[in-house]
């Protein structure tokens, strides 16, 4: 097989790697503290022998997630927290501790302070924030510390990472790290609100468009290919027939 088809077969696939990407990204475009993913490209350069020249074929070798602030949306909810600035919060779950920037947090059937999916948000000694019945007035401040009916429960503890990019994802909003974190600074935790998904939906829409085309315009690239080989070879035979 002509070796140009396969330079264009390892587009394809990294183009269709990138079209899984971005669609993610548009399906979690309402998920509170999600982040988005990009997709890196690189060179990877090889012969077929000592005397060809090096041939590039593409290759995905990554995603980046994009770590800037969300728009930060209004909610009331006394639970509900944003952090403003880096850092994130820290959840219990039944694999480790997990980071996140979703606040969207309730009262679990335990009294413990939990995420939308139930998991423990740990305070600054890494065990629950509980409240019981006889609790009336809950506020958070922005420290991090959480007020109850004038009398202080705990600090959320909040952590970041010199290189938040070595963090893994773990769903659309959980991050773990083999890296230990940091006390968080410079942030602020603003009470009331919730951090939308930073992904740009027209972005994104404009750039699975020109995925499709690319796509397209390989797909074509490469029958032209083959039917060239199929012409050359069907040449040949009559020459030698």
């Amino acid at each position: 097989m002509d070796t140009g088809i396969y330079v264009a077969l390892s587009k394809e696939v990294g183009t269709l790697r990138d079209m899984d990407v971005t669609a993610n990204n548009l399906a979690n475009m309402t998920t509170t503290g999600y982040q988005g993913d990009e997709l890196l490209f690189t060179d990877f350069l090889t012969s077929t022998t000592p005397q060809e020249n090096h041939i590039a074929f593409a290759n995905d070798i990554s995603t980046w997630r994009n770590t800037e602030q969300g728009t930060l949306q209004q909610t009331g909810g006394a639970l509900d927290a944003a952090i403003e600035g880096a850092g994130y919060f820290v959840v219990q779950t039944p694999l480790g501790l997990r980071y996140t920037r979703n606040g969207n947090f309730k009262i679990g059937s335990n009294g413990a302070l939990v995420t939308s999916d139930g998991y423990p948000v740990m305070d600054q000694t890494n065990q629950p924030i509980t409240f019981d019945e006889a609790d009336r007035v809950i506020a958070i401040h922005d420290d991090g510390t959480i007020n109850v009916d004038q009398t202080d429960r705990g600090i959320l503890k909040i952590v970041q990472f010199d290189n938040p990019q070595l963090m893994q994802r773990v769903g659309n909003t959980l991050y773990s790290s083999d890296i230990p974190p940091k006390p968080a600074e410079d942030f602020q935790v603003i009470s009331g609100m919730l951090e939308r998904a930073n992904v740009q939906p027209f972005k994104e829409l404009t750039h699975m468009m020109y995925i499709s085309r690319s796509i397209g315009n390989t797909t074509n690239l490469i029958n032209a290919m083959y039917t060239l080989e199929r012409k050359a070879s069907d040449t040949l035979a009559k020459i030698y027939s």
